[in-house]
């Protein structure tokens, strides 16, 4: 079959082994077992599939024919406590339901999620719970579009981006701010350090608005040290913080990787978060209280979040006509003053 020719006949399996010089046996195995397919040979394949339509054509049909009761979850570090147990507690919940659950971690890689997108199809899931591991909310990586045209659903947690067919169940970061801020002011604080991630992070830019918002003419002095979302990029921006400043009343930490961050660079510095310097953290500081750390924080309800997502994931994956939704989930204070530090 000639290029040109393909548009006006019904596109097969065969086109595409064809138009990528590979056997049907290895175009079919591109789609239902793409890890046991040459990355190179994929690649082909692939780019061919797409080329000629095959996979609004045909695949969509194909793989969606019948459920496997599997939903993927994708999370972009399984070393934060947060995603480590969001993921445990949303495979408990699937298996309520009568759902298996393959969970992978895309260690804040694009093409690590990218790859691991293309192996949950192969592997044919209802439904897929993500975490994408970008900031920008425009983020549109191209799998978007394919999962769109399989049908196959996609929950975004914690992490938002602006694609209408994705339902999502996210924190309200601008109120975990306005919490903190509010609880600040009623400690008297007059010097804050705020310890953000990213300048460009959607979930951090609301964390420290809602501070700003909830600080505005109750403190001497606001300063903004922007990082990353990880304990030692924290770590880094603090210990450079303090190599050139006092400490402050009080550290924020807008994550609780953020948070063990700046620990680490108190204890560097020989600074006691009793005496010296106190902690608010928004995220639980997971077994803190082990090494004689209390600090009050902002805590979510990660069984609440696990909940939502599959009961979500699965309206999706069994109703067709189900519309996307979005859930926010608002955290909740939990006032823990540095005088009651173990």
């Amino acid at each position: 079959m000639k290029l040109a020719d393909h548009k006006s006949q019904k596109v097969t399996l065969e086109n595409v082994a064809a138009l990528a010089n590979v056997s049907k046996i290895t175009a079919s195995r591109a789609f239902s077992q793409p890890d046991k397919v040459h990355p190179e040979t994929l690649k082909r394949i692939l780019e061919a599939a797409d080329k000629i339509g095959y996979v609004v054509n045909t695949v969509a049909r194909s793989l969606r024919a019948k459920s496997s009761k599997t939903i993927g979850i994708v999370t972009p570090d399984m070393g934060n406590p947060f995603f480590g147990g969001l993921a445990k507690l949303m495979t408990q919940e699937a298996y309520h339901v009568g759902y298996d659950t393959l969970v992978f971690d895309s260690y804040e890689s694009k093409e690590n999620e990218a790859r691991i997108i293309e192996k949950l199809i192969g592997y044919n899931v209802d439904a897929i719970i993500l975490s994408v591991v970008s900031s920008d909310r425009f983020y549109k990586p191209a799998y978007f579009r394919q999962l769109e045209l399989l049908n196959i659903p996609v929950i975004l947690v914690d992490r938002e981006v602006d694609i209408k067919q994705c339902s999502g169940v996210y924190i309200d970061n601008l109120d975990c701010g306005l919490q903190a801020g509010r609880f600040l002011q009623s400690q008297g604080a007059k010097k804050v350090v705020i310890v953000s991630g990213p300048e460009d992070s959607n979930v951090a830019r609301d964390r420290v608005t809602g501070l700003n918002a909830a600080l505005q003419g109750s403190v001497d002095k606001v300063d903004i040290l922007y990082a990353d979302f990880l304990m030692d990029e924290a770590y880094k921006v603090t210990d450079n913080y303090l190599q050139h400043h006092k400490a402050p009343d009080y550290f924020v930490g807008c994550n609780n990787q953020i948070s063990l961050g700046i620990i680490k660079a108190c204890i560097k510095h020989q600074i006691s978060l009793r005496d010296d310097v106190a902690l608010f953290s928004i995220d639980e500081v997971s077994y803190s209280s082990i090494y004689g750390f209390n600090f009050p924080c902002i805590s979510h309800d990660l069984q609440e979040i696990a909940w939502q997502v599959i009961n979500m994931a699965v309206r999706r994956a069994s109703d067709d006509t189900a519309k996307p939704a979005k859930v926010i989930v608002r955290g909740k204070l939990t006032a823990i003053s540095p005088e009651h530090a173990l």
